[in-house]
């Protein structure tokens, strides 16, 4: 083989090991950026509810903190209790991190206001579990919570009955800059460690902007 043969040979190869270099080092480019950040889905909408002391809670008093929300009724037979019943087991998860109410807040809505008295949400919360240390929950007045519901791109429509039929995907994290991250399935669907891995990612995003 001649000699220039040789050296056209030599940056051939070259060529294509660069090549191969570069495109390993950006699907791990890539793959550590989607790991490592959740995309925005929308601004979360501003509000000013009641908690269970008749005090007014807004969207301000969560500047800063990662939130997730959940819109619930007390007397739903399956998905709402469902839902608090994982998100229990998120707290204690979060419990264990010293993180459930440092940083980290869970939220519940009720969209049944005229049953949902403060007397009976702190029965719901004893019977469920919720260390209020670190979960408001709210009421308003039923229009008030189904408008703030359809700004999430949420419906909650009363039945013959009295009861509620609700999207199952209402259940949101939303971080310190009230910003809509993700939104989940509610109810048996949850997936406890992927909501558990979404919370370590805002909270490792906020360490590195602080």
């Amino acid at each position: 083989m001649s000699r220039a043969r040789k050296s056209s040979m030599r940056r051939y190869v070259m060529a294509i090991i660069i090549l191969c270099i570069a495109a390993v080092g950006y699907l791990v480019l890539q793959s550590s950026f989607r790991s490592d950040s959740l995309p925005v889905k929308m601004e979360s909408p501003g509000f000013a509810l009641t908690d269970l002391e008749g005090e007014t809670v807004t969207d301000k008093d969560f500047d800063g903190k990662i939130r997730l929300t959940s819109f619930i009724f007390t007397r739903c037979p399956d998905i709402c209790p469902a839902t608090t019943a994982n998100m229990v087991a998120l707290q204690a998860e979060l419990q264990e991190q010293g993180r459930f109410g440092n940083g980290v807040e869970f939220v519940s809505i009720t969209f049944d206001p005229n049953n949902d008295t403060p007397e009976v949400l702190r029965q719901y919360a004893d019977r469920m579990g919720i260390d209020q240390s670190g979960w408001t929950l709210l009421r308003g007045e039923e229009h008030e919570v189904k408008e703030l519901a359809s700004q999430y791109n949420f419906s909650i429509v009363r039945l013959d009955d009295g009861l509620f039929a609700h999207s199952v995907t209402s259940l949101l994290l939303i971080d310190g800059q009230q910003r809509v991250r993700r939104i989940y399935r509610m109810g048996e669907d949850m997936e406890n460690d992927q909501i558990l891995a979404d919370i370590q990612t805002l909270l490792k995003e906020q360490q590195r902007k602080s």
